[in-house]
């Protein structure tokens, strides 16, 4: 009986020593702090509206009990809520699962990797740890413990940089116009034939444009801005008909212009069109087929796509007519809307007007409407900054020509410049539906979608403009902003160029180019935004440059706006700073 005490008395004694030896869930609890916890980076960082969560533990010898199973679980507390990541298991030697095994005698160590996505209110936040460690029926939870702060947001300080560099938007290109020594011009008239008729008809002669032709050949002289050049004459003859009779009548139609206009010349004050080579007889085809395509094409004549099939199919001038004959119906309209355009001469009067000076455009503003095309988009893009000024001016030259992409394009940068982006755009789509692919335009309407948040749009548009052959520092500033916002920082830094601007120094700063960063803002000089003193406050700290910190930051909250305050507050790019006295000074 005495053998059989003592033994159990031993036994209990051992099985005591073993339970404790392997720690149990409570000494786990007990001693969760014993865990040690990396985090990479620390604080976080968001960056393409991610933040990744990198944390690497160590857990002590004879910590982890044999038969244990540990379930951790990161939690991101902020003020308005928490999100939790993943979890992450953990077991013991003789835990009978697939998990990662910690050892009883020596430790271990493990690696733990997520990712979350980024909202504002997240910005001040605590990263903590919650683990349940459980044997059996026992349970226990660990006490929480923070690993890590959160969250550094620099990044989104791109949208701060389009204020500071370019009033809050992308940038866009507004097409300079040069002005040549001498401005080339044209004045034109049409006279009109009768059937198989060359001679030219005193109705025809007192037309307006015709009118207005011989005025400018008349009254210009010797003296005058303008100097004419030459008058070019072109005539022609419908494709019906006999192809020799053709022949005659568009030599006589020739003659009987040049005639008109040899008369004309009598009353000129201009001793130039006493040279023999003024007037210019072009050579033209014997009947007008390229003229009646072009004509059938802007009508609505009946059977107008088998008309063009038929120029299409044929090329001998007897087949096609006799082809078009056998559409009766819509010859019958040929004849009387169509041909009738085709017999005609075109008298071309042209001439160049000196250039004025600029103080003699800038005299004209007011008056728009007496300035010429070229005139209204030199004063517009080279003689003034008023948006005003240069909408009026752009207006007036797209009243003179409404296909000009160049002042659709350009009255857009004005709009932008309004903050009228609606309007921008429509002008900007006009342009380049007037011309497609025209690298400005298309940096243009990148610069509208990313003013308005639509990325996927402005890359698309960017690419686009880079494969057009654009080489404008706007385009590469643009995609140098969407870079930031992809987090490709390297990329960000060649786009953005040569040119110092905030947003290239912020791109420096996330390249860890902390004193490329530093160089750039120096080079900007002063600057009345606020925002830009707060990214060399950031600079400066990267640098543990404390004075500069506290000296950029009091600028900062002296130039404002009012939100640097509370955001500077908060932001763990300080957060080594937070219990320094003169970094609590600046906000009491």
């Amino acid at each position: 009986m005495k053998k059989v005490t003592i033994y159990s008395f031993v036994s209990l004694i051992a099985a005591l020593f073993l339970l404790n030896s392997c720690g149990g869930v409570d000494k786990m609890a007990e001693k969760a702090k014993d865990i040690k916890y990396t985090v990479n980076p620390s604080p976080l960082e968001m960056h393409a509206g991610k933040v990744a969560v990198d944390i690497k533990g160590t857990v002590p010898p004879k910590y982890f009990d044999k038969k244990a199973l540990l379930v951790s679980t990161p939690v991101l507390k902020y003020a308005t809520g928490e999100t939790e990541m993943k979890s992450k298991t953990l077991q013991g030697e003789k835990y009978e699962d697939n998990n990662e095994v910690i050892s009883w005698t020596e430790g271990g160590s493990f690696s733990y990797q997520d990712t979350l996505d980024y909202t504002d209110d997240m910005r001040i936040a605590d990263l903590e740890i919650r683990a349940v460690a459980s044997k059996g029926k026992d349970q226990a939870d660990l006490v929480s413990v923070k690993i890590a702060d959160g969250i550094i947001v620099t990044p989104l300080l791109v949208t701060q940089g389009l204020g500071v560099d370019n009033n809050g938007m992308a940038r866009f290109v507004e097409v300079p116009k040069k002005m040549p020594e001498k401005i080339s011009d044209l004045q034109q008239a049409v006279i009109l034939y009768v059937i198989q008729r060359s001679d030219l008809r005193s109705s025809e002669a007192k037309k307006a444009e015709v009118k207005k032709l011989l005025e400018l050949l008349t009254t210009t002289t010797d003296e005058s801005e303008t100097q004419l050049v030459n008058v070019e004459i072109a005539s022609y003859a419908s494709p019906d008909g006999p192809e020799d009779l053709n022949a005659k009548l568009v030599d006589g139609r020739g003659n009987s212009a040049q005639k008109f206009v040899a008369k004309s010349l009598k009353k000129a004050k201009s001793s130039v069109v006493k040279d023999p080579n003024f007037v210019v007889r072009e050579t033209t085809p014997t009947e007008d087929w390229d003229g009646f395509k072009k004509e059938v094409e802007n009508s609505n004549v009946q059977d107008k796509d088998l008309i063009l099939r038929v120029l299409s199919m044929y090329s001998d001038p007897e087949v096609r007519e006799r082809e078009i004959k056998n559409i009766s119906e819509a010859y019958t309209q040929l004849k009387e809307d169509i041909l009738p355009q085709l017999r005609r001469s075109v008298i071309k009067a042209n001439y160049e007007t000196k250039v004025k000076t600029d103080d003699e455009l800038k005299a004209l503003f007011s008056n728009p409407d007496t300035l010429k095309l070229t005139e209204l988009l030199y004063s517009a893009s080279s003689l003034t900054t008023d948006l005003s000024v240069k909408e009026s001016l752009y207006k007036t030259a797209i009243s003179k020509e409404p296909n000009c992409y160049t002042a659709h394009n350009n009255l857009g940068t004005v709009y932008a410049a309004q903050g009228k982006l609606d309007m921008a755009k429509a002008e900007f789509e006009k342009a380049n539906e007037l011309k497609a692919n025209f690298p400005p335009v298309l940096n243009n309407l990148g610069a509208v979608a990313l003013t308005n948040g639509n990325i996927d749009e402005a890359k698309k548009y960017f690419a686009d403009a880079k494969a057009a052959g654009c080489k404008h520092p706007a385009l590469g500033y643009n995609m140098g902003v969407i870079n930031i916002k992809e987090a490709k920082y390297g990329e960000a830094v060649q786009n953005f160029g040569s040119e110092n601007t905030f947003n290239k120094a912020l791109a420096q700063l996330l390249n860890k180019d902390f004193s490329g960063a530093e160089s750039t803002l120096n080079a900007m000089g002063e600057n009345d935004n606020g925002w830009f003193y707060y990214l060399k406050a950031i600079v400066a700290a990267k640098q543990s440059k404390d004075d500069a910190v506290f000296s950029n930051l009091a600028t900062a909250l002296k130039k404002g706006p009012s939100e640097i305050k509370p955001y500077a507050q908060g932001d763990r790019e300080f957060i080594k700073y937070f219990e320094n006295e003169a970094f609590k000074a600046l906000f009491q």
